[in-house]
């Protein structure tokens, strides 16, 4: 057989397949035949067969219009039904799903404002006490400042209060040798002229027999007061 022609057979096939299937479907459906488009004329009306009545005024044959434009378009509307999805909610279920999100969307705003208010907060918190802590590290600087002057100090006064008793007792030292030699008798009148520790301090230079002839030349009113300093005289502690 020719091709073309094997290609127009296919052709028509399918073509008329496609036409039976969609008047089954119509019809199934519940479209009157004459109502399904294309090929709705091939199909005879009602009022064609004498099924309806003879319209007897203009106001019953609109009626009879408008019903039969009413029946096309319910059968159209069931045909694009099938194509057509269902929703599982109803408008109120809707509207209600609305009003949740909404509620919910503004709950989380405000959490997310509460959030970035704390966090502000504890930002200027955190400043506050870095600035705490600057000024405590201030404050601990100036006092070991106060403290190193403070011992600085302290160590000049006591190098100062050294050398002043190395030099007390370098010249209490050289006062002593003015006693060490010569008439006892004679430097016992002049030692009781001093008072009896500056007496004691002389004293202790001597060795212990020139320091008691010098003793018994201070005179037997001032012996007991001189020899009680001498004895109570330390002199490791009186540097």
């Amino acid at each position: 057989m020719n091709k073309n022609a094997k290609i127009a057979l296919y052709s028509a096939g399918g073509v008329g397949g496609f036409a039976a299937a969609y008047v089954l479907f119509a019809l199934m459906m519940g479209a009157p035949a004459y109502t399904i488009p294309v090929i709705g004329g091939l199909f005879p009306s009602p009022a064609e067969n004498g099924e309806e009545a003879v319209v007897d005024s203009p106001l019953v044959a609109n009626e009879t219009h408008s019903e039969t434009r009413t029946e096309r378009r319910e059968a159209s509307a069931g045909l694009m039904d099938v194509f057509q999805i269902q929703s599982p909610y109803s408008g109120a279920e809707l509207e209600a799903l609305a009003t949740e999100l909404k509620r919910k969307v503004a709950d989380l705003d405000t959490r997310l404002a509460t959030v970035a208010e704390r966090e502000k907060s504890a930002s200027a918190r955190a400043e506050q006490l870095d600035e705490h802590y600057a000024e405590l590290q201030r404050l601990q600087r100036a006092l070991e400042e106060r403290e190193k002057t403070l011992a600085d100090r302290e160590s000049s006064v006591t190098e100062s209060d050294r050398a002043r008793t190395e030099r007390e007792q370098q010249g209490w030292a050289r006062l002593g040798k003015l006693f060490a030699e010569g008439d006892a008798a004679e430097l016992g009148p002049r030692l009781a002229e001093y008072a009896p520790l500056d007496a004691a301090r002389i004293l202790h230079a001597q060795k212990p027999t020139r320091a008691k002839e010098l003793l018994e030349n201070v005179g037997a009113t001032k012996w007991r007061e001189y020899a009680d300093a001498y004895r109570t005289l330390d002199p490791a502690r009186d540097k």
